[in-house]
C-alpha cells in the first residue's frame, strides 16, 4: 500500500488543496511530560493473578505450553474455545461493520458523496490513532474515486476536537461532507455550524459519549455498545476501518482490505487499546501484513 505523508491543513487563507506540508516537532514541555509519565510507570508493581486450574483441553489449545495456559486461565480464558479464538485470528469471527451504531447511515452518505463528486473533508487528530485513521480514510476513499482532503489539527494551536473557526474556512472553500475520525463526538458547536451551512457530518470516534451529543447525520462510535461487546474496545482507527470495510465490501473490493491493516495495527498499539474482541483480531491480522 502506498504510504501517504500527512500534513496539517490549518494554515489560514488558502484553498482546500495544495497546502505545503507542515511537520510540527516535539517541544521541551512534551518531553518533560513523557519523562514524568515513564517515571511514574516505573513505580508500578506487577500483581500476578491467583493460580488457576488448567485443563488438558486448554493445554492442548496452547500446543502444550503450560505457562501460556496458566496465563490464559489466570485472565479468565479457561474455556478452550474462547482461548482458541483469543490466540488464533483464523478462529475468531469479527463483528459485521453494520453492527456499529449509525455505520450504515454514514456509509450510505459517503457513497452518495462519491457518486455525485462531492468534496469530502476528513478531520482527524494529531496522535498516532488519529493520524493512522486519517491516512486510512483518505487512502481508502481516494481508492474509491472520492474527492477528498484532510485536516489534522496542530496541537499547539487547536488541541483536540473540531474548532468552529477553523472549520469555517473549509466551509467557505466549499466542502460538502465532513467526515471525522478519532474525534468529533463532543464537537456540538462545530457540527451545528456545519449543519447551518448545509454540510452533512459523519462522526467516527471512540471516545466516551458526552452528556450532549452533536446533531450529526451519523454518530459511529463503539461506546454506544455495552462494555463487553466485541466492538466496544475499538480505537479510532478500528472504527475507521469498519467504515472502510463496509464501503469496500459494498463495492465488491473486499479483497483489498488487507492492504490497510498495517495502519490499523499501528493505531491500535499506539492507542493502548485493550486486547480483546475485534481490536485484538485486527491487530493480529495487521501484524501479519
Amino acid at each position: 500500500m502506498t504510504t501517504r505523508r500527512l500534513h496539517s491543513n490549518a494554515e489560514e487563507g488558502k484553498s482546500i488543496t495544495g497546502r505545503p506540508p507542515l511537520y510540527p516537532g516535539s517541544t521541551p514541555a512534551l518531553g518533560q511530560r513523557i519523562s514524568a509519565s515513564l517515571h511514574q510507570t516505573m513505580k508500578l508493581e506487577w500483581r500476578l493473578p491467583k493460580s488457576a486450574n488448567v485443563s488438558q483441553a486448554l493445554l492442548a489449545v496452547t500446543s502444550d505450553k503450560p505457562l501460556v495456559a496458566r496465563i490464559l486461565a489466570g485472565r479468565g480464558l479457561s474455556n478452550p474455545e474462547e482461548a482458541r479464538r483469543f490466540l488464533d485470528p483464523a478462529a475468531y469471527e469479527p463483528a459485521a461493520p453494520s453492527t456499529l451504531h449509525d455505520l450504515e447511515r454514514g456509509a450510505t452518505r459517503i457513497r452518495q458523496a462519491i457518486g455525485k463528486g462531492e468534496r469530502i473533508l476528513v478531520w482527524g487528530d494529531f496522535d498516532v490513532d488519529g493520524q493512522t485513521s486519517t491516512a486510512l480514510l483518505v487512502s481508502a476513499l481516494e481508492g474509491l474515486g472520492a474527492k477528498v482532503d484532510y485536516h489534522i489539527p496542530i496541537r499547539e494551536r487547536e488541541a483536540h476536537g473540531i474548532r468552529p473557526e477553523v472549520l469555517r474556512g473549509y466551509i467557505d472553500d466549499g466542502i460538502d461532507l465532513l467526515l471525522t475520525c478519532d474525534t468529533g463526538i463532543g464537537s456540538v458547536d462545530a457540527v451545528a455550524l456545519a449543519n447551518q451551512a448545509g454540510v452533512d457530518v459523519v462522526v467516527t470516534d471512540h471516545h466516551d459519549l458526552p452528556a450532549e451529543l452533536p446533531q450529526a447525520l451519523a454518530l459511529v462510535n463503539p461506546k454506544f455498545h455495552q462494555g463487553d461487546h466485541s466492538l466496544s474496545g475499538l480505537p479510532g482507527v478500528g472504527v475507521a476501518y469498519k467504515l472502510v470495510e463496509a464501503l469496500y465490501e459494498e463495492a465488491g473490493r473486499g479483497d483489498e482490505l488487507e492492504g490497510f491493516l498495517d495502519l490499523v495495527a499501528l493505531g491500535i498499539v499506539a492507542d493502548l487499546a485493550i486486547q480483546r474482541g475485534d481490536a485484538r483480531y485486527l491487530l493480529q491480522r495487521g501484524l501479519g501484513v
